[in-house]
């Protein structure tokens, strides 16, 4: 097969003008088009196919994650919600993604953007989720931002067992031997971590702890104010007349602290002196009005969002790894409070 340089030599022309009738481009006289066509004829030249490069495929995008809000959880605690929700936001916008907010605490599940396959991933907030909505969203990879009742799914927590040890080994360093952990009946699973955590460090210091628990049938989560200060005012009384004081006292979360607070207040009992508390969440608008102000366990919600995002993101590349449970734990820190006295 000859070249267009053989093509060119024969029919006494220019390579250029050979590739010009290759190629029906004009600025050639017809005789010399004829004449190289005899040659190409002749000599049997044959172009060269080109290979048409398919455009590489791109990949999916991912642009859309809902932040899925199971229960009242995170309206009774706006601050870490918010805190929390940014983390969420900033991660996002970094890796260019759109955040769709969705409340299914009502029990409406119409999520439009579950329903219409618009979601890349989700994040859920809450203790549990319905079989009907968690069911729309199988095979979406999900990243739980919440305890949470067990599942397959991956997990950003704040390690619950490890804040009931740090309130315990607050309350040991400041010379407490009579602790006490007192809550209301929850939904909440960190709960019982928080409390069990706490008497593993007082065990592992060669003491016990003592647990008041109310048995009302509203969880915390659904209570109003009046009902959890209902709920709580018996626990301490029991606490009062059965403990020796001073008392060391973990309360797993800050509103709970503050009705607490009151309910002391009203008895006579002059927190900081009789009793030392260490509190949970780091909720300012809780926190605020309480003198002394208790230590408090920060919980670094807007990490927790971040991470959340960051554990998504892997989970929507690496759909292979799907059935894997993936936990990771933002370590919390305890926050030092005010005190009226060191304890006797």
């Amino acid at each position: 097969m000859a070249s267009t340089v053989e093509i060119a030599e024969a029919a006494g022309v220019s390579q250029a003008t050979v590739s010009r009738v290759i190629n029906n481009q004009a600025g050639v006289a017809p005789e010399t088009v004829k004449l190289v066509r005899d040659m190409i004829n002749r000599l049997g030249y044959q172009p060269r196919s080109r290979k048409v490069r398919k455009p590489a495929q791109p990949e999916k995008p991912f642009k859309n994650v809902a932040v899925i809000m199971l229960d009242e959880s995170c309206q009774r605690h706006p601050t870490l919600a918010m805190a929390k929700l940014k983390g969420v936001q900033q991660a996002l916008a970094l890796a260019g993604m759109n955040m769709i907010l969705a409340d299914v605490s009502g029990g409406n599940l119409d999520v439009p953007a579950i329903d219409q396959k618009k979601l890349d991933g989700v994040l859920l907030w809450g203790h549990r989720g319905s079989k009907e909505l968690l069911d729309k969203m199988r095979g979406l990879p999900a990243v739980w931002l919440s305890s949470h009742v067990s599942s397959n799914d991956s997990v950003v927590s704040q390690g619950n067992a490890a804040i009931g040890q740090l309130a315990g080994e607050y309350l040991l360093k400041r010379k407490h031997t009579k602790l006490c952990f007192l809550t209301v009946r929850s939904d909440h699973p960190g709960f019982v971590a928080r409390g069990d955590g706490f008497g593993y460090a007082a065990h592992r210091a060669g003491h016990e702890i003592t647990r008041f628990q109310s048995k009302q049938e509203i969880p915390f989560e659904r209570m109003s104010t009046q009902q959890l200060e209902e709920a709580l005012a018996p626990l301490v009384s029991t606490m009062l007349a059965e403990m020796p004081r001073p008392i060391g006292l973990f309360l797993p979360d800050d509103q709970i602290t503050a009705t607490v607070y009151r309910v002391l207040q009203r008895q006579g009992v002059e927190v900081g002196r009789e009793i030392e508390i260490v509190s949970c969440n780091n909720e300012e608008p809780y926190l605020a009005g309480l003198h002394p102000r208790p230590a408090t366990i920060d919980l670094a919600p807007e990490l927790t969002g971040r991470r959340a995002v960051e554990q998504l993101l892997w989970n929507i590349q690496q759909p292979e790894q799907s059935g894997r449970h993936v936990e990771l734990i933002v370590e919390p820190i305890l926050i030092d409070g005010e005190s009226l006295t060191e304890p006797a």
